[in-house]
């Protein structure tokens, strides 16, 4: 609902309010414009479907502000002065490259789920809320996320993650305390510079790039933490990511206003699209207002509401 807000600035038709939780994908006005150009055009070539719209004879006139630029004769560019080399320091060691291997994901590949109470649940995804690799999650990835977490257990003194080792987990503390330590360099005496409690989040460069563990962390008493391997999350974000954009285009495909688009530029609306969340009875548009922005449900339910005259 809200495509005449990508053509037109009129006012909202109609108030539309969520009914329970709603996720919609958003598209601005501006966004549109940007990757599909002139919306008038686009609406001039679907003409029977809008045509109870009232439009202007002309789309407006874009401002064209001209410089006077006064003409001189081209002179050579001198040659840029060469800048020796600075020698490299002596003894300092060069980053290693980390490759992180292909994700291959198979047709028939299902996400791992774990079993957990409901309260379990309802902490996992408030400890999600608060960290910045998973916090951007959409509803459903999240859903999918917490129920591949797998709950590991540490006695007090264990190490969860030792520096230099491999990183393959991520782990969200639910339960106990633990130490950070690093050693710098490698051979030296361990330092404390960091503690973790319940809902502290470690181990995420081990999902995005591979990259050997920065520091020890170290269970000070018995811990329960909830652990997911980076095969798995890369796995379902290439997977919730292709159902995602299939699912978008689906939807674009089905307003009659992008009828005339390609399948690329409706590609291209798809992964401009946001998503944003509504509560119970929430608006969402409301009647009289300017529009500038789309929406498309993509869970849940609204109700639309329209004012009426009274004699």
């Amino acid at each position: 609902f809200g495509e005449i807000a990508l053509l037109s600035g009129k006012p909202r038709q109609a108030t539309v309010k969520a009914v329970g939780r709603v996720s919609c994908l958003v598209l601005t006005r501006d966004a549109f414009t940007r990757l599909c150009g002139n919306l008038f055009e686009i609406l001039r070539r679907n003409m029977s479907t809008y045509s109870t719209m009232e439009l202007p004879d002309e789309a407006p006139e874009e401002k064209v502000v001209e410089e006077k630029v006064e003409e001189k004769e081209e002179e050579p560019e001198p040659e840029p002065e060469k800048v020796p080399e600075k020698p490299r320091a002596a003894g300092r060691a060069r980053r290693s490259q980390v490759f992180v291997e292909p994700v291959v994901l198979d047709d028939d590949w299902v996400p791992p789920s774990f079993d957990k109470t409901d309260d379990e649940r309802e902490r996992l995804s408030g400890y999600i809320a608060n960290t910045a690799l998973l916090s951007y999650l959409d509803t459903k990835a999240k859903e999918t996320v917490i129920s591949a977490f797998d709950k590991k257990s540490f006695s007090s003194g264990d190490d969860i993650i030792k520096q230099g080792d491999d990183g393959d987990y991520y782990y969200i503390l639910d339960s106990g305390h633990t130490d950070v330590f690093i050693r710098k360099p490698a051979d030296s005496p361990e330092i404390k510079v960091f503690e973790y409690n319940s809902g502290g989040a470690f181990g995420e460069l081990a999902l995005l790039h591979g990259e050997p563990r920065l520091a020890t962390v170290r269970a000070t008493e018995d811990c329960i933490t909830w652990a997911l391997d980076r095969d798995t999350f890369r796995k379902i974000m290439m997977q919730t990511g292709q159902k995602d954009m299939n699912e978008r285009t689906q939807f674009l495909t089905k307003v009659p206003l992008l009828d005339e688009l390609t399948h690329f530029e409706r590609f291209r609306i798809a992964e401009a699209m946001m998503i944003r969340e509504f509560q119970d009875g929430e608006v969402i548009v409301k009647e009289g207002q300017t529009g500038d922005e789309f929406f498309i449900i993509q869970s849940g339910d609204c109700h639309c509401f329209k004012s009426t005259l009274k004699f």
